[in-house]
């Protein structure tokens, strides 16, 4: 597609200053990720946005979602029953980092009436979105996305460019993340747990499916959520995406 002039002033780009260097100093990563969606609607007004990672090994696979006026289990519905038949997942695995507005990669009637749209669109009300694709060395990690409400005005090139300002170094550090080597001893009460209480912490820490796990460690599915139920318990802990946070 053809872009007009930029039309970005001085404040944004200020803004998008702002915004490359909380990305790197912002230690925790859930934290800079949330931050960076806050950051954006300054720039890139919307409604919802969302934030996927990639699962390691299983890039095709999305995991530790993060939104805003968007329910996690909405998010994680789209995960489990409509990311296959998401009409721009083919571009998750160009190895690319792209911005691009969702109405510019297939025709409108052709959208409005698609599977995708009518499950995932209509039920919040979206008509419009923006997304950006993250990769590092052609390896897809992570996908962000902003979305409109119906008979809002359609996200602009201007807006594309402010997500191409920031792509590259989003993309940077979350392939420092991916290869950060996670450690959860500082969990409160970790020396406490027993042997294979700690061998069910660093397995959950790998982000693999649950299914995964249970495999790995040799046990049902129901046996590991009673591990997991009574370790989370035990230590007070509100669930896995918590566990991530004492790592990180």
């Amino acid at each position: 597609y053809e872009r007009g002039d930029s039309m970005l002033t001085n404040s944004d780009w200020m803004i998008i200053n702002a915004i490359t260097y909380k990305i790197q100093s912002i230690e925790n990563f859930d934290a800079m990720r949330m931050e960076v969606m806050r950051q954006l609607g300054h720039l890139i007004p919307y409604d919802s946005s969302s934030f996927y990672l990639s699962c390691p090994g299983r890039p095709e696979q999305l995991m530790r979602p993060l939104g805003i006026n968007y329910p996690l289990e909405d998010m994680e519905s789209y995960i489990q029953k409509f990311c296959h038949i998401d009409y721009s997942e083919g571009l998750m695995m160009t190895g690319k980092n792209i911005a691009y507005r969702e109405s510019d990669i297939i025709e409108e009637a052709v959208r409005v009436n698609s599977e995708y749209y009518r499950a995932v669109y209509v039920p919040h009300g979206w008509h419009y979105s923006i997304h950006l694709n993250l990769c590092y060395k052609e390896e897809f990690l992570r996908i962000l996305s902003f979305f409109r409400q119906k008979g809002k005005e359609n996200f602009s090139y201007d807006h594309v460019q402010v997500l191409d300002m920031i792509k590259d170094h989003l993309a940077y550090r979350m392939d420092r993340e991916r290869v950060r080597k996670p450690s959860i001893e500082h969990m409160p009460g970790y020396t406490t747990l027993s042997k294979r209480e700690r061998e069910i912490v660093h397995a959950l820490l790998t982000r693999k499916t649950p299914e995964e796990l249970a495999d790995d460690l040799s046990i049902s599915i129901n046996t590991l959520n009673k591990h997991i139920s009574h370790i989370y318990h035990k230590r007070g802990i509100r669930g896995r995406m918590q566990l991530f946070d004492y790592a990180e």
